[in-house]
């Protein structure tokens, strides 16, 4: 009978080693998919060219190369962000949602580039919904709001040269 009891002990020991060894495992790869998500948020809330406006008609729009430059940029973060992602995480859906959107920006803007601010603004509500979707504050992922970082405040660290005493 000794060696059932101790048989058992040895079965039940390995179970709860695996399962902790699993639960552990299963914390840093969400602690590791939480990390990418707030990056990405912080990356695309300081894209100014998301930031909401009143989009117009603009004959020979210069400013929609930066924007297609801008989008192509949070495209690539993206679909680099997907690869840090569980596999099987519910965030697949949404960032492909996003980077589905942002092709449609990219296709849309170089077939009509007067109407490049409609099809930006369009964009911005996509991501808006899909940062609002990835943040959850009971696994530490943030909500910022893309492309309305605040202006620099005049005088402050960014306003001063280097070198000069501040008095």
């Amino acid at each position: 009978m000794d060696w059932l009891a101790v048989s058992l002990l040895a079965l039940a020991s390995l179970f709860v080693g695996a399962g902790a060894g699993w639960g552990v495992r299963a914390g840093i790869d969400r602690r590791d998919e939480n990390a990418a998500l707030n990056a990405l948020i912080t990356d695309l809330h300081l894209k100014r060219p998301l930031a909401p406006i009143e989009p117009r008609v603009i004959a020979g729009a210069g400013d929609a190369e930066r924007c297609r430059a801008t989008v192509l940029d949070a495209r690539d973060r993206i679909i680099e962000t997907l690869a840090h992602l569980r596999s099987g995480s519910a965030n697949t859906d949404v960032l492909m949602r996003m980077s589905t959107a942002c092709t449609r920006y990219l296709r849309e803007s170089s077939r009509v580039p007067d109407r490049y601010q409609f099809a930006l603004m369009e964009l911005r509500e996509t991501m808006v919904d899909g940062v609002r979707l990835l943040s959850d504050a009971r696994w530490r992922v943030r909500y910022r709001s893309p492309g309305e970082r605040p202006a620099a405040k005049p005088g402050g660290a960014a306003a001063r040269r280097p070198g000069r005493l501040r008095r």
